[in-house]
């Protein structure tokens, strides 16, 4: 009797635990698409193309290789396909890779077990990182230092790294990545790939089945196979790292990249290895072809702040994502969804990811995020919406860089101090303020910034909370001689009403 390999569609790596189990020549690989699954949140159309075309060319691939795959598309969930599965086949046993969203490799296997079928779960090794090993690192500590843990993956990988010294002499290079691109800077061009038949096939059923689902139905021109994810990959590596580090923090109305890859919704779906990429940024590095601070920062992204929101994200469940240490309770606003504001920065960022599926971090964190954090908006409905509003988006990775970084719903467990921010720093990084309706130098009136305003009455609100951070403290003595807290209050009142009777912004 065969054995079966249940690749799931974020586990579409050639040398995922699972599919090194089986024998290409005699066993069998399952793969099922769940509209139930699909149909769970609004996800962006582009998202939606993008998994099961990405499925779709993975067992293309793996039918090239020799293996025998048993396809079943656009299912109702899980439990009609794998039956079917086990009543054509009859595995001896099933193969899952362990999950990367909690719970769910419990689930399946239960599903499993309910049908009859022996399943064994194997580790997830598309990371690289250790669950074990960074529970008992993380036992006892309030708050957890991603710095500490991004230095022990850098020995444990030995990137970038001078015998035991870091190169370069220091372990971040962060201060080195704050600049603003002049104005008219000319960015790289993004690359296009066309979609293929297999790609029309799934966008026309997309188009036609999930009518107002997030994202506007268009252009879709991103790599699904493994041999187009490698190309775009390699294009950032030889045009975009290089001045990704200076320009990593700035913010250009119509620019959705800047010189950032694009690279995570491929690596989060497993078409692109990090470690390889960061093996092939650091030889670029030394080759004099990228900076190091461009290829530290890089580096970093991957094994340092990847790994770590994997980690937190896991030792913090199940409980994690209903987290809310602020006591945010604002529904989400409408223009979340359509982009209608008079914030430029916030129309910029959503229109953006409406078309493209993607934002760069700094819109992610200090403009939608951000904004999110000072007027008090529901953690859960800000969570919901990043989940299914960006391709790379997945519980794991979007709970903790939501609950925990954006909007410090979790007290501080996995960010140091509240990333809160006013008009000041959008303007000093970004050009979206130049033509915005509000005066990003106010802070009380009708034009007013709205990030002003309420970024103080956010300090002003949980100052005593927030005494208890000594980071704060600078902030907070700053709050306490403020003269106009009276007009501040009463101006971040009136936006909060406005965002809770739904009123334009």
């Amino acid at each position: 009797m065969p054995l079966t390999a249940w690749i799931l569609g974020d586990q579409l790596s050639l040398t995922g635990a699972a599919l090194a189990a089986i024998d290409k020549d005699r066993d069998v690989v399952l793969m099922i698409e769940s509209l139930g699954r699909a149909r769970r949140r609004p996800y962006h159309w582009q998202k939606l193309v993008f998994v099961w075309s990405a499925m779709r060319h993975f067992a293309e691939e793996l039918e090239g290789q020799g293996y025998t795959v048993d396809y079943h598309r656009w299912q109702p969930g899980a439990a009609p396909a794998l039956q079917a599965h086990l009543d054509r086949h009859h595995p001896s046993r099933l193969y899952l890779m362990d999950t990367a969203e909690h719970g769910r490799a419990a689930a399946l296997s239960a599903l499993a077990k309910r049908l009859g079928a022996a399943i064994e779960v194997t580790p997830n090794n598309l990371f690289l990182s250790d669950r074990a090993a960074f529970q008992e690192w993380a036992q006892g500590k309030k708050t957890l230092i991603m710095e500490t843990f991004y230095r022990r993956m850098r020995r444990q990988t030995g990137l970038l790294m001078d015998g035991n010294d870091p190169e370069g002499g220091a372990w971040n290079f962060d201060k080195e990545n704050r600049e603003r691109p002049p104005a008219g800077h000319d960015f790289p061009t993004i690359p296009r790939y066309e979609p293929d038949a297999i790609t029309r096939g799934v966008i026309d059923y997309v188009n036609a089945e999930f009518a107002g689902h997030f994202g506007e139905p268009g252009d879709f021109a991103w790599p699904v196979t493994r041999a187009d994810a490698a190309a775009f990959a390699a294009d950032f590596l030889a045009r975009r790292l290089d001045l990704f580090g200076p320009y990593e923090d700035a913010i250009v109305v119509g620019e959705r990249a800047l010189y950032h890859s694009l690279l995570s919704p491929l690596i989060n779906v497993g078409l692109l290895d990090p470690l390889a990429l960061c093996r092939q940024a650091e030889q670029r590095y030394y080759a004099g072809q990228a900076r190091l601070n461009s290829v530290e920062g890089f580096i970093r992204q991957l094994i340092g702040w990847r790994e770590f929101v994997y980690q937190v994200y896991h030792l913090a469940m199940p409980g994690y994502p209903a987290r809310n240490f602020l006591d945010a309770d604002i529904a989400l606003p409408d223009f979340y969804w359509t982009a209608d504001t008079r914030m430029r920065c916030v129309a910029d960022a959503v229109s953006n990811l409406r078309r493209t599926g993607v934002n760069h971090h700094i819109q992610r964190l200090m403009i939608t995020g951000n904004f999110a954090l000072l007027a008090g908006i529901s953690p859960q409905a800000v969570n919901d919406w990043y989940w299914f509003a960006y391709l790379d988006a997945y519980e794991w990775v979007v709970t903790p860089n939501v609950i925990g970084m954006a909007l410090y719903a979790d007290g501080g467990l996995l960010a140091t101090k509240p990333y809160a921010a006013s008009a000041n720093y959008i303007n000093k990084m970004g050009d979206a303020c130049g033509d915005c309706y509000f005066n990003h130098r106010q802070t009380t009136g009708e034009r007013a910034c709205p990030f002003n305003s309420l970024y103080w009455d956010f300090i002003d609100r949980h100052a005593e909370r927030l005494a208890e951070n000594p980071r704060m403290n600078l902030i907070l003595a700053q709050h306490r001689r403020k003269k106009d807290l009276p007009a501040i209050r009463a101006r971040a009142a009136e936006i909060r009403r406005r965002l809770r009777d739904g009123d334009d912004l």
